[in-house]
């Protein structure tokens, strides 16, 4: 492409150093401006020689004038050169020594086939002359050329003659070839390695003895070491859950690198740009934390001293594997997604569009990989300009000009890196202590930043921490290796630390541990999920401002509680520390509380222990696991967010546990059972840590390649590297014997559950039935007495174009609440005693938009992994809008009003009932919970059999899928059908008599009433108690917790993900 443009923009930025070249130059741009249209005109008639010759002399002007660019004057490109014969027109990145994959590391890439040597290019204005600095005698790649900040050495990545991956360091001269990384640990391997302004080096190595658990462990995992080459010194600085990438120093001294995690995360979607210390201390995330796009990001180099921008690769999970578009970034403007990216090369005319696709650069072109900054404004870079073009090293600039400098036939040139002197950073002292055993911990505030923003002050009590172990190699793992739509890793719970009354904590973890912190609220329920981890290193103090704070901001230092008192030490959870499995705490909880009836006689479902049901996965993977059937019938009445979730920042209380049925069942009262608070705790946390079975890993030697004994060699390595020696299964085994021996309790050796009982059980008296004169009444009665008010329909306006239909509820009195629901006992008789207007429909996204532009009710989660999309929309205009709080439906109110001069509200729950049975006694104005509810409400029904879904970019699984028994698991009425997975539009439904569409489906509705005992009074202050009154139910709730006398309490700050509202006004 010729861009005179372009061409010109370059010119004028680089005058004043072209110096008496200058005007030579601008004569021969002027001379490409009039040949141009000559070569345009003559090419879409003929392709005769002299039109080639003219495209040629056009071809060959540009590249004078670009490559006279005095940034070039160095005039020696180091580059890695791979002979592909008659494959370089089609190879891309892994032909040319980079990983196979944007989700492996070298390790997984072939060993063998390779033609490569590191060249040393000149003359790069004229004829390029060619210099090898090294050629390997075996055909092994050569990947990962850094050079150091002297010029005067390089390091790399290739195959020892054990076809093991190494280090290795030549002389820029090409003298002096020694492996740099040496080690007395055979099985270790070493790729990817950068120097360090202290003489040591950094290198991504296969310590961790952890696999990739979405593919079972077939790719090994990266993580990041240091090297000392004088003692020979290797220290772990990650301990990461997936790959660490592309470590590079940047001007301040501090190391960026790409890591990729997902525990809890959407994985096509997770790798963040990280930067720490050398040393692995103070290590946060740069780029892309919260962010759909890019998937992933590699490559980064700094562009200079004086701001934070770089220079990367955004490419995408699958296909094309380590390159794509080429894009400077700039964290100080923005970290997320697109609004931090300054522009994409050579595009400046371009928005760049945050475009959420797994294979994103698939068939993108021009491809990019390993740029080179030679200042904010110039780079060089590898780059493939189409489907049939060579991988050649092009000057690129940010004006949109693009030039290749040179290309081979038969050959693909990569990574190019010019050969100068260039500063070395500073060195950042050490912070750690070595020797020491434990990190310290500050949070300055938990209520700033995103992540718990709109929870009272005062809420938060605890923070419980828990430490991940991560899969193995080649051994069995995966998104259902801890449970059905329960997470990948082993999750260890080491304790709970307070939270002081000025939201502060400090508190010790164990070092070189990755941990995750949960804030608690007085319940013992967490409020918020981490979803990623901190590791801190020995003696180093972890400090952040708050929860998810905004790293652009600068935190305001102030005195704070923790900060005056001595770290706290961990509250280690009785019984001790180890991983959360199903069989040794939840088990017990069903045992004393539940088994007494849940026993496959009196009442269904079973919850009896040692039933177990064997879960048969792949022809492939032979996976066979072991469930009891206590665990598969419980499960599916607990709302989580399973191995892969919005990776937005969560709101506060998403997957907090009264959205789960198990939690509400209990909270209402279950048959007068009244669980104890600590078994209640346990429930909590097994919802919190989403659900899981095993905490533990199995099958680890189902494939005969797997190493053999890697959990021993996985401790042994930590010992010997980090200090830390984690033996999950012996923890296990020491919990299950304490369980044994616990004091007054008879314990089964095999689950540790106990057989006392310690459940108390109500004696409540039976409640009187109810009757009230002319209720119920039927439909013809209903439209009578609203016909009789003579009230017309109205319509409120929220924007242009945007209205909301109301109609008139008329007064009366009826039979409020059902003894046979407990959160609804006992029933009375209620009075409405003025008529009000009430809104048709739910609010919609559009109407609440309208007031409230920056709200998004986002996405319903889908189970299984390997998520191409947030999930289900719920943010569709016409769709209910949901994820409000109780304040915010109170502010639309507000608005509304305002904007119409009447007085808008949320309906009481009297109000609500009241409109929502129409005159009716049952269940449902159209009859009781055991009708053919299809066409008149949304509830859960045989469509959410599509929940359950299976394969790349999940789709709903076949009926004959043997998977499908276990994960179609959501309860339901499998015999009706209303026709929609998820929430519908407002009015898909039929209306009660009343005119009123999906009162008791669709989204459940705030009501402005507090959460109080029935029978209500008149002269009881609502405006006191803790929780707002939630009636109707949802999508996802089977009648019997839909109807209308059902009902919920949330906290008035929740934002609930089946949850929406509508809105009356009174006369």
């Amino acid at each position: 492409m010729v861009n005179p443009e372009a061409i010109r923009a370059y010119l004028n930025d680089t005058k004043s150093s072209l110096g008496d070249k200058t005007p030579e130059l601008y004569q021969k741009l002027e001379e490409l401006e009039t040949l141009l249209p000559q070569v345009r005109q003559h090419l879409s008639t003929d392709t005769t020689r002299r039109t080639i010759d003219e495209a040629q002399k056009l071809l060959d002007l540009k590249r004078e004038i670009l490559l006279a660019n005095p940034l070039l004057d160095i005039d020696n490109i180091l580059v890695a050169r791979y002979r592909l014969g008659n494959q370089a027109r089609t190879a891309m990145g892994p032909a040319l020594g980079t990983s196979n994959a944007n989700y492996n590391s070298l390790f997984s890439s072939r060993r063998s086939g390779y033609n490569a040597e590191i060249s040393r290019l000149s003359n790069l204005r004229g004829v390029i002359e060619s210099r090898t600095i090294y050629k390997p005698t075996a055909d092994v790649p050569l990947s990962d050329i850094q050079l150091h900040w002297d010029a005067d050495r390089l390091l790399f990545s290739s195959l020892d003659e054990n076809r093991h991956w190494q280090i290795y360091e030549i002389n820029t001269d090409g003298t002096g070839l020694h492996q740099k990384v040496v080690v007395d640990e055979p099985d270790l391997e070493f790729c990817d390695a950068n120097y360090l302004p202290d003489g040591k080096v950094v290198a991504t190595c296969n310590i961790g003895y952890n696999g990739v658990p979405c593919v079972h462990g077939d790719d090994v995992v990266a993580n990041l070491v240091s090297y000392d080459p004088e003692t020979k010194n290797i220290r772990r600085l990650t301990f990461d859950q997936d790959g660490n990438w592309a470590p590079i120093v940047i001007p301040n001294g501090r190391l960026m690198y790409t890591r990729w995690e997902y525990t809890d995360l959407t994985h096509y979607f997770s790798r963040i740009v990280m930067h720490m210390n050398p040393d692995g201390t103070e290590n946060k995330a740069l780029y892309g934390s919260g962010s759909y796009f890019p998937n992933s990001t590699f490559d980064m180099k700094p562009l200079s001293k004086h701001n934070s921008r770089f220079v990367g690769i955004i490419s995408g999970h699958h296909g094309t594997a380590r390159s794509g578009r080429l894009v400077i970034f700039d964290p100080a403007k923005s970290r997320k997604e697109e609004k931090g990216m300054i522009q994409e090369l050579p595009f400046s005319w371009r928005p760049i569009v945050p475009i959420i696709k797994d294979e994103m650069v698939e068939g993108v072109w021009p491809q990019f990989m390993k740029p080179y900054p030679l200042n904010e404004k110039y780079f060089l870079v590898a780059c493939k300009p189409g489907p049939d073009a060579l991988w050649g090293i092009y000057l690129v600039d940010i004006f949109d000009n693009l030039t290749l400098i040179t290309e081979q036939e038969g050959e693909g040139l990569t990574a190019p890196i010019p050969l100068k002197k260039t500063e070395t950073p500073p060195v950042i002292p050490s912070k750690i202590k070595p020797g020491e055993k434990e990190a310290t911990v500050f949070i300055q505030d938990i209520y700033e930043g995103e992540g718990t923003q709109g929870v009272p002050r005062g809420t938060i009590k605890a923070l419980r921490i828990f430490a991940y172990e991560y899969a193995y190699i080649l051994a069995p793992s995966d998104h259902d290796a801890q449970g059905i739509q329960s997470g990948w890793d082993i999750k260890r719970i080491l304790g709970t630390v307070p939270v002081e009354e000025d939201g502060s904590a400090m508190f010790k973890v164990p070092a070189n541990t990755p941990i995750s912190i949960q804030p608690l609220d007085k319940n013992g329920a967490a409020i918020q999920w981490m979803r990623s981890w901190l590791t801190g290193m020995p003696g180093e103090i972890v400090s952040c401002t708050g929860c998810h704070e905004d790293q652009n901001t600068i935190a305001m230092p102030k005195r704070t509680i923790a900060s005056t008192i001595t770290p706290r030490k961990l509250e280690v959870p009785e019984g001790g520390i180890r991983p959360f499995t199903f069989r040794l705490e939840v088990q017990p909880v069903l045992d004393r509380n539940c088994v007494s009836c849940h026993n496959g006689t009196i009442a269904q479902p079973d919850f009896r222990k040692d039933q177990m049901v064997t879960y048969k996965r792949g022809v492939l993977t032979k996976l066979e696991r072991h469930y009891d059937q206590s665990y598969l019938n419980l499960h599916p009445y607990v709302y989580r967010q399973g191995p892969e979730a919005d990776i937005y920042v969560l709101q506060p209380y998403e997957y907090y546990a009264n959205n789960s049925e198990l939690i509400r069942i209990l909270q209402a009262g279950h048959h007068g059972v009244k669980v104890p608070e600590t078994d209640m705790q346990t429930l909590y946390t097994w919802i919190d840590l989403n659900a899981p079975y095993f905490g533990a890993f199995t099958q680890l030697d189902l494939k005969k390649e797997a190493p053999q004994n890697q959990i021993e060699r996985r401790m042994e390595l930590s010992e010997k590297y980090s200090g830390v020696r984690v033996d999950w299964q012996q923890e296990i085994k020491d919990y299950a014997a304490w369980l044994k021996n616990k004091e007054n309790n008879k314990t089964d050796g095999t689950t540790g559950a106990t057989s006392s009982s310690e459940g108390i059980k109500d004696s409540g008296k039976k409640a009187k039935t109810v009757k009230v004169k002319g209720f119920p009444f039927n439909r013809e009665e209903a439209v009578q007495k609203q016909t009789e008010a003579n009230k017309d329909r109205r319509q409120l306006t929220i924007a242009p174009g945007i209205t909301l239909d109301m109609v008139w509820i008329p007064a009366g009195t009826f039979a409020m609440g059902d003894n046979g629901e407990p959160s609804a006992t006992p029933a009375f008789k209620a009075q409405v005693k003025k008529g009000f207007w009430m809104s048709t429909t739910e609010i919609t996204n559009e109407q609440y938009g309208a007031l409230f532009p920056e709200h998004d009710s986002r996405y319903i989660g889908q189970t299984w992994k390997d998520h191409t999309t947030p999930g289900y929309a719920a943010n569709l205009p016409k769709q209910p809008v949901v994820r409000v709080s109780w304040d915010d439906a109170n502010a639309f109110c507000k608005k509304l009003g305002e904007l119409n001069r009447c007085t808008v509200s949320l309906p009481s729950e009297t109000q609500w009932e009241w409109a929502a049975r129409a005159g009716s006694a049952n269940d449902f104005w159209f009859g009781d919970r055991q009708v053919d509810f299809g066409a008149y409400e949304n509830l859960a029904d045989s469509t959410t059999v599509d929940l359950a879904v299976t394969g790349v970019n999940p789709r709903p699984m076949r009926p004959d899928d043997p998977m499908r028994k276990f994960w179609d698991f959501l309860p339901k009425e499998s015999g009706v059908n209303d026709h929609h997975l998820i929430s519908a539009n407002v009015a898909s439904m039929q209306p009660n008599p009343w005119g009123l569409y999906d009162m008791n489906g669709n989204v459940a509705e705030w009501t402005r009433s507090g959460f109080v005992p029935y029978p209500l009074k008149e002269k009881v202050d609502q405006a006191v108690s803790e929780q707002k009154v939630v009636r109707g139910g949802s999508w996802r709730e089977r009648p019997k917790y839909s109807t209308s006398a059902i009902r919920k309490a949330y906290y008035p700050w929740q934002r609930p993900f089946n949850v929406g509202f509508r809105i009356i006004m009174e006369e």
